[in-house]
């Protein structure tokens, strides 16, 4: 009887072993598309100038998360753009 509560024991924490690793595998995955979808967000914004693009690229690089949410929260309304006569606002 113990050896049977032993091993549906080891079963389950087996089993939440398996779920905290796909939790975390989810959790990466989705960090890793927010940080990619931020620097092509960047890339592909008309309204900054290349100092702006490359300053919120190290922001993004130094801090994945946090940079990432910066861009998408902050960065998409940044100050410094570009008119259309070149000249900046």
């Amino acid at each position: 009887m113990t050896v049977m509560v032993t091993l549906i024991a080891q079963e389950s924490d087996n089993a939440v072993g398996v779920v905290f690793m796909i939790v975390l595998a989810a959790i990466a995955l989705a960090l890793i598309v927010l940080w990619v979808a931020a620097i092509v967000s960047v890339l592909r914004n008309n309204r900054l100038t290349g100092g702006g693009k490359t300053l919120w690229i190290v922001v993004i690089l130094g801090f994945p998360f946090l940079g990432s949410l910066g861009w998408f929260i902050f960065g998409r309304d940044a100050q410094l753009v570009k008119s259309p006569g070149g000249q900046f606002r």
